[in-house]
């Protein structure tokens, strides 16, 4: 078996859990971290986009193509 050392935020992480004592908190918590990582998601994506000039009509482009592998 492999064993994962936690780094020091894992480790923050985790003894803020010692604190959650209902499901209730357990769930806000959660949602909190969802949301921050949903914020750092469509930033990265936004800077992809920027980076790349990939506009709405790019999207939609890509949305229309049939790139299947013939047989």
């Amino acid at each position: 078996m492999v064993t994962t050392q936690l780094n020091p935020a894992q480790l923050n992480v985790l003894s803020l859990m010692a604190y959650i004592s209902t499901e209730q908190e357990q769930q806000e918590l959660q949602d909190i971290l969802l949301q921050f990582y949903r914020k750092k998601t469509d930033s990265l994506l936004l800077q992809f986009q920027q980076q790349n000039n990939i506009t709405q009509q790019t999207l939609d482009d890509w949305s229309n193509q049939h790139e299947r592998t013939p047989y």
